[in-house]
């Protein structure tokens, strides 16, 4: 499959929507659907376009930026199906790969609706959504068509007088800011708001940590003009935070180490949040999720280590109780409770917890006590489930 965008004289392209160009966002959507080969219509290559064609090349797929529509005919063969964008769409991919369900079709909205959101009537009824995939035998008819002809407008009609199937829009999702045309900077801040409560749902504030983690994800995002900032990085920052904290808490003060092993969560929740976000409409790898499992696991390997650290020398009480504390929030953590379940992964709070304990001694009570707080709380949820249950 191949995709058509068109990033034109018209600066919207250009407008960034979470860090990322709108043309940037049309290519990940591209990729997402299984695109190929991409194409480009610019002036010329500029460094967005080198942007756009590192990624599109990272990806496995090809990249050209296109000048006028007869090199497009040379690029796609008739068995192929085109997926094209309209200058300045903002696109939901999960909502289009619906829509279109690996078949061509034109999208399309009510005529009214679209013509005051700026899209164009295509007939009496409906007006262009922005989005639509035609069969690469329609390219071959635009070498009929003048040189300085509009590819994206050509294939539009074309795509409509040989009888491409019509896909409608769900109701409301331009006034949900789900799709639509973005037409300037004012305009992108508003989808912007919207594109992030649609793909990060925040950790509630009984979790505080969590919560700040996650707007510090959100806030940074909004701030990767070209989406130049990387989640993975800050992973990185705190598998190294992790191994200082353990190095700290042997060689000088087990306090400190816990102080580094609270930011060393806070900056694997960051940057875990950050890094899906960076591309929603692709699923996210594999190797990336149990990446993500790993390291938060030997954060918990490196908490336990520091707590046998702080206790009294030669004791293994302290090392089962913290053992014990992980295994009953992960336990708790992985159940169907309550919606404040997630303060079981709160583990900034929780390392914050145990370094006030181990300032003052006392480290492997407070573990004990968490622990049975945390069990009883599961003992009660699971109850009160089997009550409304009966």
């Amino acid at each position: 499959m191949e995709s058509l965008a068109d990033a034109g004289g018209d600066p919207r392209a250009l407008l960034t929507v979470a860090g990322r160009t709108i043309v940037r966002h049309q290519l990940e959507c591209a990729l997402a659907l299984g695109c190929e080969k991409i194409a480009c219509q610019a002036p010329g290559l500029s460094r967005e376009m080198l942007d756009l064609q590192h990624l599109a090349e990272g990806s496995g797929a090809q990249f050209q930026v296109l000048t006028g529509s007869r090199v497009l005919s040379g690029m796609v063969r008739a068995a192929d199906e085109l997926l094209v964008f309209a200058d300045g769409l903002l696109p939901e991919c999960q909502l289009a790969q619906k829509l279109l369900a690996d078949r061509p079709a034109v999208l399309v909205l009510p005529a009214d609706e679209g013509i005051a959101a700026g899209f164009e009537r295509i007939d009496r009824d409906y007006a262009w959504a922005g989005l639509f995939m035609v069969r690469g035998a329609a390219v071959e008819r635009l070498a009929d068509l003048p040189p300085d002809a509009d590819p994206v407008a050509s294939l539009l009609r074309i795509a409509l007088q040989t009888g491409t199937r019509i896909a409608a829009m769900p109701e409301g999702a331009l006034a949900r800011h789900e799709w639509g045309l973005v037409h300037s900077a004012d305009h992108a801040d508003r989808y912007e708001q919207a594109w992030l409560d649609r793909h990060m749902r925040p950790a509630p504030l009984v979790a505080p940590l969590l919560a700040a983690a996650d707007w510090t994800a959100t806030s940074l995002i909004r701030r990767a003009h070209g989406g130049r900032l990387s989640g993975g990085g800050i992973l990185g920052g705190a598998a190294a935070l992790a191994g200082l904290a353990a190095l700290t808490g042997w060689f000088w003060e087990p306090v400190a180490g816990f102080a580094l092993l609270a930011a060393a969560y806070f900056a694997a929740r960051t940057g875990g949040a950050l890094k899906s976000l960076e591309s929603p409409g692709r699923p996210a790898p594999e190797a990336l999720s149990r990446t993500y499992g790993w390291l938060v696991m030997a954060l918990d390997i490196v908490l336990i280590a520091l707590s046998a650290m702080a206790g009294p020398q030669g004791e293994f009480t302290t090392v089962l109780a913290a053992t014990s504390l992980i295994l009953a929030l992960r336990i708790g953590g992985a159940l169907p409770l309550g919606n404040w379940k997630i303060l079981f992964a709160d583990r900034s709070l929780l390392v914050i917890a145990l370094a006030i304990a181990a300032y003052f001694g006392q480290i492997t009570l407070v573990s004990q006590i968490l622990t049975v707080s945390a069990l009883a709380v599961i003992l009660i949820d699971a109850g009160r489930s089997k009550l409304t249950r009966t």
